[in-house]
């Protein structure tokens, strides 16, 4: 499956690597956030963040994501 490069956002600094969701956000207002905006399909949304950046080689975006499913559906 090809990968969505489009929405990808990184920024690198020499010695600093990567940024990503984890240096500005916490998966517990992301969950209530979404909540906010996609209700009861909030948890099908913090999925399709998850999945798509798994596919797109993003690691950390993932388990961020997945924290924020996890919350939901927990």
């Amino acid at each position: 499956m090809a990968g969505n490069h489009g929405d990808r956002i990184s920024a690198a600094a020499p010695n600093r690597g990567s940024l990503t969701v984890w240096n500005f956000a916490d998966p517990n207002e992301a969950a209530k956030a979404a909540l906010d905006v996609y209700g009861s399909d909030a948890a099908t949304a913090a999925a399709h963040c998850a999945l798509t950046a798994h596919f797109d080689g993003r690691e950390r975006d993932f388990r961020f994501w997945f924290a924020v499913f996890s919350q939901l559906k927990g």
